[in-house]
């Protein structure tokens, strides 16, 4: 009887499971399937953020890097949300698709306390925790990259990107922010241009900066470690950029981030060098 009340509880939670990806993308919480709610911690330990730029066309060997970023990176406790947005000047959208908690352990003082029968059902839950909700993040991973025909497209790539970050990073009391951001970072807007006959053009980062200093906002990305994938990744990476040309392009977005209260912590053209921590 125990054993078969165990396999109907791993069946009841993969039910939860999906039923909370279709309804919400989130991950259920194995406190309240335990039905111990009561002592849930009640902020998770980092906060998470992929942000993915639809205005970009990645190859494959850089959709990979994302995926493997987040998955040596992502462990118990943590928040993880999956945003897509736009940077188009003409139709700006943004999309959570994925926004879930993965539990932060019992201390050995609750658990033995715990009712045997709860803890089994946490245990479990905990398990499956680990394994089913990280495919469901790298699930709506992979359905946030967009192909875009565009190999120029119009963007306000500063605006949009502090835009969505502050209303992403609202209210948010972690004591660690980290925000992946996938995108080329190359503005192509009436304000500036990043680009030069095709190629990403060396630019006068200081100049550029102070077109968009005064607009802004100084807690957009409020003590959020920042790390870019993509950075100067043009025409499909078939583009060729300079060193200087890339570099500018660094100086300017920590410029940028700092203005807004964060930190440029790795700025990848196009991939990261090391794993983030």
């Amino acid at each position: 009887m125990i054993k078969r009340a165990a396999l109907m509880m791993l069946a009841a939670a993969a039910s939860h499971f999906a039923v909370a990806q279709a309804d919400r993308d989130d991950i259920v919480s194995c406190y309240d399937y335990a039905e111990v709610a009561d002592i849930k911690p009640t902020t998770p330990l980092r906060d998470i953020v992929v942000m993915v730029d639809q205005t970009v066309n990645l190859d494959t060997n850089l959709k990979k890097s994302v995926h493997h970023q987040v998955q040596q990176l992502v462990g118990t406790g943590d928040r993880i949300r999956v945003v897509s947005f736009s940077a188009n000047a003409q139709g700006r959208y943004t999309d959570i698709t994925f926004d879930g908690e993965f539990d932060q352990p019992m201390s050995e003082e609750q658990r033995n306390a715990m009712n045997r029968l709860k803890l089994g059902k946490f245990d479990k839950c905990m398990e499956m925790q680990s394994t089913k909700a990280i495919n469901l993040v790298h699930k709506q991973l992979k359905g946030s990259f967009h192909d875009s025909d565009q190999n120029y497209p119009k963007t306000e790539l500063v605006g949009s990107l502090l835009d969505v970050s502050k209303t992403v990073f609202a209210e948010n009391n972690t004591q660690r922010r980290i925000l992946i951001l996938v995108s080329d970072m190359l503005e192509n807007s009436d304000m500036s241009s990043f680009y030069s006959a095709g190629s990403v053009r060396a630019i006068d980062a200081d100049a550029e900066f102070a077109k968009y200093a005064n607009s802004i906002v100084p807690t957009a990305l409020s003590s959020v470690e920042v790390f870019v994938i993509g950075g100067g990744y043009a025409q499909g990476g078939s583009a060729y950029s300079s060193q200087s040309a890339l570099n500018s392009l660094e100086a300017f977005w920590e410029a940028v981030v700092k203005q807004a209260g964060g930190t440029l912590k790795q700025f990848g053209t196009p991939q990261l060098l090391t794993d983030i921590k």
